[in-house]
């Protein structure tokens, strides 16, 4: 199956995702504009700015050979650490009770935690690509990678951001298993880390409180539950075949950040299962495809590339599509290529970018990775 799903699939699905996302941010977001800025066109036009960009930056990823990325991953896993703690100084912009963007002026912000994904997947590549040999040995199959993710992760905690410590975490280990690490110190780094996870996640009285949520939304409908009963509304009213584009009621108000965290939402109620599931299958694809790309690789590096890559769309989709359905815990998280947010929509494409530069031929007679 993997040998029949590759790079026209891949290209398929994410311009349908990046292209259609469009349509639903401004479907989503255009009462928000309105009364916002005076225009239901502004996060429409913001994101059509976004994937344009994303699109330059994807070129880029493809473009750019294999060993010049390799040799500036570590540089870029550096500069994206010290984004993050940026947050924490002035420069960093507190939204919800959290310091996650940085602030450049002329109104320009950017999430450091999206770029920190990239540039951890690449560290990670490069890292272990590296230590083929000694894989077997602890401290160089999950130690430094445990570093290498650890690190960033306690900045994110400080913001506070769990669920992107989370996050960072889960690509460290799935990259480590797809290098060769075994799995009794995978399992045992894990054992030894979920105790630490859960004094963190429950220590904090907003996180209990989600997952009370989480556990019966219905109990607190219109306090810790509200966006959750709300969202699982939007399902239910969408049907099978949806109320229709831009007829849902949803998002006028009622639907909390009804164009980034809960944009699946709006899709189930306009466009409906039949929508929902299209979308789904999309995700599916780009997993599918890049995964096969991934194991026609020819080297270690290249793999773990292109596996890390496709990790931050189909992974971070199904975490949005989880909460959003009510399979897990209500999570801040945009749906990669789909949802209104730049930072995640370029790095998405970046991504795809370069796992399309995975794909492509190497050319004859040159040796190893351009």
């Amino acid at each position: 199956m993997l040998s029949r799903v590759g790079t026209p699939h891949l290209l398929v699905s994410a311009t349908f995702l990046a292209g259609t996302g469009l349509v639903m941010v401004y479907s989503a977001s255009a009462l928000r504009a309105e009364i916002s800025f005076g225009s239901s066109s502004v996060y429409f036009w913001r994101q059509t700015m976004g994937l344009a960009l994303g699109l330059l930056v994807a070129l880029l990823a493809w473009r750019v050979p294999l060993g010049a990325i390799r040799r500036m991953s570590y540089l870029g896993w550096g500069l994206a650490l010290v984004a993050l703690i940026a947050t924490l100084s002035s420069l960093g912009v507190e939204a919800n009770h959290a310091r996650r963007w940085l602030a450049l002026g002329s109104g320009f912000m950017f999430q450091p935690l999206e770029i920190a994904k990239l540039a951890l997947v690449l560290a990670l590549a490069r890292w272990l690509s590296d230590q083929q040999i000694r894989l077997r040995d602890y401290r160089f199959a999950v130690g430094v990678p445990a570093l290498l993710a650890g690190i960033p992760a306690l900045v994110l905690l400080l913001q506070p951001d769990f669920g992107g410590a989370l996050m960072l975490l889960l690509f460290a280990g799935t990259l480590c298993f797809a290098a060769g690490a075994r799995i009794t110190h995978l399992a045992a780094t894990g054992l030894i880390a979920l105790p630490a996870l859960a004094v963190v996640a429950l220590g904090a009285g907003y996180r209990v409180n989600r997952l009370r949520s989480f556990l019966d939304p219905w109990a607190d409908p219109l306090g810790n539950g509200y966006q959750l009963v709300q969202s699982l509304l939007a399902f239910g009213a969408g049907g099978i075949a949806g109320t229709g584009l831009g007829a849902g009621q949803q998002k006028l108000g009622y639907l909390p950040e009804a164009h980034t965290d809960f944009i699946l939402s709006v899709v189930g109620e306009e466009v409906g299962l039949i929508g929902v599931l299209t979308v789904l299958v999309c995700f599916a694809i780009v997993g599918v495809a890049a995964i096969g790309i991934a194991s026609r690789a020819r080297d270690t590096f290249a793999m773990l590339v292109a596996t890390g890559a496709s990790l931050l769309i189909w992974l971070q989709g199904l975490v949005n599509a989880g909460v959003a359905m009510g399979a897990l815990p209500t999570k801040g998280t945009t749906l990669p290529l789909f949802s209104y947010g730049r930072s995640s929509l370029v790095v998405s494409l970046a991504a795809i970018g370069l796992v399309l530069n995975v794909a492509r031929p190497k050319k004859p007679g040159r040796k190893g990775w351009r």
